[in-house]
């Protein structure tokens, strides 16, 4: 399962991403809000002083208007400029267009209402009825001027929003919230996971395995989750456990008739000779009966065998099962191709149980003379791969013939349990075993097994 996948990175994302969304809208329209009022506020204070300031200067030149300096030019820091042309331009700058904040002058129109002429002359205000506030100045002398001021708010909302993210306050809010989050998420998954690892083990064999009492005495949801995961538990183990014994006893069951049956058909048989289709017919169906019993008590016994064993090299094994092979079908092909050596510390009859299993099937279901092949390697694990080179299996039923009596549309002799021997033999081992219709033809079978520690 990849990272972002894991549900414990969708919860810590999804509190930590709502945490950010709420918390930053919040911040940022009560940021814009409080900020337009202190910028009125400000603005408006501002402006009542430089009123008063440029008044006092046109009354006492005479009442001439006051003329504003000059935007400075695009030039202005060119290097050919003089030192006292480059001060001249650096005191122009100081009162051109600067911060919102600051340009006052832009922002202010002193007008004398005796004359019926600016104060200062410039340009009108360019902004909205709305957005203008005028108010009447009475000078020390007693004149009256109207003062028109710009409030017209131009503060990006996106600058704001990114000065207010990068403030160290909203930093130490979201690092808190991301440690929230992640308390949360850990909260939640820990549990999720550690039932993960029950379900596994019974997954696996291991029938009884229930959920520590830690978790099991929790008062939340959680806690309801594992004494259910428990019960459950209870209920499958028991259910398999008559499943296979209630196998087990009908095998033995028919073991005693069937005993019998052979019998009398072996007195038969010396009545009335070995020639006799119904007798042949009588004893034929007495082994088939005989073999399909054996089968089922090898599937029910497979739960019983233990898993640990000895050191086994698995080249030296699979090089027995292959003289087997060949002696039991002389005429067909065996190719062994043993990439790298590989050994494992489980037991063995396991997987020459299932090993025979897959080339009996891979005999049983080819004609003679098409070849198996049979591959050793070793990467992570322990790789045994059974490839023939028949028809293969059809898609639609990969996912099916392991499954016990399933034969498809076969009608070649056997009961279908032979591959679902193979699999929950490789699986008590702690293996995997995979089919496919291989690229150039024929049914590949793959088994991977944990190595072990000496290789």
């Amino acid at each position: 399962m990849k990272w972002y996948k894991r549900l414990f990175w969708k919860i810590f994302a999804s509190i930590w991403v709502v945490s950010l969304l709420v918390l930053v809208g919040t911040v940022v329209m009560i940021g814009l809000v409080t900020e337009r009022d202190r910028f009125k506020e400000v603005i408006t204070a501002k402006a009542e002083g430089y009123a008063e300031l440029m008044v006092e200067r046109y009354e006492r030149r005479g009442f001439q208007s006051l003329r504003l300096p000059k935007r400075p030019p695009k030039d202005e820091f060119r290097f050919d400029r003089q030192p006292d042309e480059e001060h001249r331009h650096r005191h122009l700058k100081s009162h051109g267009p600067r911060d919102m904040w600051l340009n006052i002058a832009e922002r202010v129109r002193i007008t004398d209402l005796e004359l019926d002429q600016g104060v200062v002359s410039g340009a009108a205000l360019a902004c909205s009825e709305d957005d203008k506030v005028s108010f009447n100045l009475s000078s020390h002398s007693g004149r009256q001027y109207r003062v028109d001021m710009d409030l017209s708010w131009k503060r990006s909302p996106v600058a704001h929003m990114v000065n207010t993210i990068l403030s160290v306050q909203m930093i130490l809010i979201l690092f808190v919230s991301g440690l929230g989050a992640l308390l949360v998420s850990w909260i939640i998954v820990r549990p999720l996971n550690r039932l993960r690892e029950h379900t596994q083990a019974i997954y696996s064999g291991e029938l009884d395995r229930r959920t520590d009492e830690k978790l099991r005495k929790r008062g939340d949801e959680l806690g309801e989750l594992a004494r259910d995961f428990d019960r459950m538990a209870d209920y499958v183990q028991q259910t398999i456990n008559s499943h296979q014994r209630l196998m087990q006893d009908v095998s033995h069951e028919l073991r005693a008739p069937l005993a019998r049956l052979q019998a009398a058909a072996g007195l038969a048989e010396q009545k009335l000779g070995e020639n006799d289709k119904v007798v042949s017919r009588i004893v034929r169906e007495c082994q088939r009966l005989d073999l399909l019993i054996g089968e089922i008590l090898s599937l029910s016994r497979l739960e019983q065998e233990e898993v640990a064993g000895q050191t086994v090299w698995l080249a030296e094994l699979m090089q027995d099962l292959i003289d087997d092979a060949r002696f039991a079908h002389p005429n067909r092909t065996f190719n062994f191709v043993r990439q790298s050596d590989c050994s494992i510390d489980l037991n063995s009859k396991l997987l020459e149980r299932a090993l025979n299993n897959i080339l009996g099937n891979a005999c049983k279901h080819t004609a003679e003379d098409v070849e198996v092949d049979l591959i050793l390697e070793r990467k992570e694990h322990c790789i045994i791969v059974v490839r023939d080179h028949g028809a293969g299996v059809e898609e639609a039923l990969l996912s099916q013939i392991c499954d016990p009596f399933f034969r498809g549309s076969s009608q070649s002799e056997g009961y279908g349990l032979g591959l679902s021997i193979a699999v929950r033999a490789v699986e008590r081992l702690g293996g995997e075993l995979k089919l496919r219709n291989h690229p150039e033809g024929g049914l590949e079978v793959s088994i991977l097994l944990p190595c072990s520690e000496r290789n």
